[in-house]
């Protein structure tokens, strides 16, 4: 049967006696041989019959729409909960990561009060060389190196990235675990006081980036040598002793990592001859600049 589009209950019947059936009812009178009467009581019997066999289509058609539609919401209800279940994993993919991220922050000791000093941080330049065991001057760990590299990282952004080159390969790294200071003064031009206190903090920031224990004594004896060195007695003492320390300190760097098999030196020794050579040195260079300097310009 074709889909309804009306419901047979509400029809109504029509009246087969009306004047409207009356040809009808005379046609079907004559071949049946019957009544009018008759024949009209069979026309609303048969209308009965049809109209009762539409309502049992439209009743079963009602239940096969509304199965449809039950069917219908059941599987969007099934996919937006789908959905709804993706977006809470996501959502929660999202916050783990966050939180992976998140920077982890130490328990607060209750009525702890701040340190009495504070130890100097060099810049993330500084520490990067130092986890990597490569010189870095001294200057990075003096006062002003340290005070440098504070203004530094707080005008810098901490995400910011350059470009680096290993090998053949261009990598990324944190600009500010990568740029050197542009006002880096050499080693042997430091005064003794900024030596003292850069060896100081050096010392200090190489067993927190894991320098083996062995190597952090030797250059911590190093300099405690150079403190009483008899040296320092003499005119420009500390002057000699600062270029004798900026010269060994960076050769010691050069061998500990170098591939041979010798072992390195241990820089704790300080070699006076070589001390006597910088002496010499430095002494013919001051000679050297002061005949220059009386031997008047002639010009041409």
């Amino acid at each position: 049967m074709p889909c309804l589009t009306q419901d047979p209950n509400l029809a109504e019947k029509p009246d087969f006696t009306s004047g409207a059936y009356d040809a009808v009812c005379q046609a079907l009178t004559m071949a049946e041989g019957s009544t009018r009467e008759a024949v009209a009581a069979c026309l609303s019997d048969a209308w009965d019959v049809d109209n009762n066999i539409k309502i049992a289509a439209w009743e079963q058609q009602l239940r096969e729409d509304q199965e449809e539609e039950d069917e219908a919401t059941c599987l969007r209800e099934a996919a937006e909960q789908l959905e709804s279940e993706e977006h809470r994993k996501a959502d929660e993919a999202e916050r783990k990561e966050k939180e992976k991220k998140k920077p982890k922050l130490k328990d607060l000791a209750m009525n702890k009060a701040v340190r009495d000093t504070t130890q100097l941080c060099p810049s993330r330049f500084t520490l990067h060389k130092l986890e990597d065991c490569d010189y870095v001057e001294l200057h990075y760990f003096t006062l002003e190196g340290c005070t440098e590299a504070t203004k530094h990282n707080r005008t810098i952004a901490q995400d910011t990235f350059t470009f680096t080159k290993a090998d053949d390969t261009l990598l990324l790294k944190l600009m500010a675990s990568h740029k050197p200071s542009n006002k880096v003064t050499p080693d042997e031009e430091l005064t003794w006081r900024q030596m003292s206190i850069a060896k100081t903090t050096l010392l200090h920031h190489m067993g927190r980036t894991g320098w083996p224990k062995q190597h952090i004594m030797a250059l911590a004896e190093c300099y405690l040598n150079l403190e009483s060195h008899p040296m320092r007695l003499q005119t420009d003492g500390d002057t000699i002793l600062l270029h004798y320390q900026a010269q060994v300190h960076q050769e010691w760097h050069e061998v500990i990592q170098s591939t041979g098999d010798e072992p390195a030196f241990d820089i704790s020794l300080i070699n006076n001859r070589c001390v006597d050579a910088i002496t010499t040195d430095l002494w013919n260079a001051r000679c050297a600049e002061g005949v220059l300097r009386s031997v008047p310009f002639c010009f041409l």
